[in-house]
């Protein structure tokens, strides 16, 4: 597999990949925007499973660029017992990618009876009971089963469209991640990938690895969790002040989270951590979808 990571024709089948799945995600991205640009102010954001990611870069985005909106952000189950039933109606995004679960369907009825306007976003289930269930909410469905996938295409989907709604936002910030959305995440795959490369090698190289990071970087943090899972390695998310050493670390930052990384990495060696960091020198909003791309990268390269 280390020999594959630098393969060029490897690295170009990848670049192609991504090129499929953001040509999806700027379809989906346009029902999103329709979505934001619904009147009202009182916003939930929600997940299930890898649904996090994309939720996460949607909530960020909204929270930075408009302070206007009231914006909740949490899992379904907290929502669906804990939020919609004591608030006033209002919008509802909900990004899972596995709708073969209760956690779905519960929340989907809560928000329903209590008069929310509802944007379901999810793989199409295959059980033909539940497509009929999942019909009464309008779902918007993606073309891809694999969670890791879903996670990435919605993802990027949320990102377009809020860079979108927001270009006229934050002065030169909103019109440079709306430029940045025009680009697309394609065309930097390459280059991406050879830059961190030795980083990805010296991750795989490990047995079992803790993954960390800030916060705003959690969700790409677990999604990181799950791609190492997938190749056999042993591998869970911790919160950066609870890492015990001795172990494997990798630790995920931005660079606008300088002092706060540098405070970890002088912790770190001084509990006989083995650290290795992924640091992006990129917007911390367009950061969780760089991680993301690299992460799967690594699937994509056992295959």
């Amino acid at each position: 597999m280390l020999q594959k990571l630098r393969d060029s024709t490897n690295i170009e089948s990848y670049t192609k990949k991504i090129k499929d799945l953001e040509n999806e995600s700027r379809k989906l991205s346009e029902k999103i925007l329709l979505f934001l640009q619904e009147k009202e102010n009182d916003i939930i954001i929600t997940y299930h499973r890898q649904g996090y990611l994309p939720a996460s870069i949607l909530y960020w985005f909204t929270v930075v660029m408009d302070q206007e909106s009231r914006v909740i952000f949490n899992e379904a189950n907290t929502i669906s017992y804990y939020t919609v039933v004591y608030r006033n109606p209002g919008k509802l995004v909900f990004f899972t990618t596995n709708p073969v679960s209760s956690s779905t369907v519960n929340l989907l009825q809560a928000s329903q009876f209590t008069g929310n306007k509802i944007l379901f976003i999810s793989p199409k289930p295959t059980q033909p009971h539940l497509l009929d269930v999942l019909s009464k909410y309008n779902p918007v469905y993606i073309s891809t089963n694999d969670e890791l996938e879903a996670s990435l295409l919605m993802a990027m989907a949320a990102y377009h469209a809020a860079s979108k709604h927001y270009k006229k936002r934050m002065g030169r910030r909103g019109e440079r991640l709306y430029e940045h959305s025009q680009e697309g995440f394609t065309p930097v795959v390459n280059e991406l990938v050879r830059i961190y490369m030795e980083k990805l090698e010296n991750t795989i190289n490990k047995d079992e690895v803790i993954v960390t990071s800030s916060k705003m970087l959690e969700p790409s943090a677990t999604y990181f969790v799950e791609t190492l899972r997938r190749l056999s390695i042993r591998s869970h998310y911790e919160k950066p002040e609870e890492v015990i050493g001795p172990c494997n670390i990798l630790l995920l930052g931005t660079s606008v989270e300088e002092y706060f990384i540098r405070e970890l990495l002088f912790k770190y060696r001084m509990m006989n951590i083995q650290l290795n960091e992924i640091i992006m020198n990129t917007d911390p909003l367009e950061a969780q979808l760089y991680i993301a791309i690299l992460a799967m990268y690594l699937i994509h390269s056992k295959s």
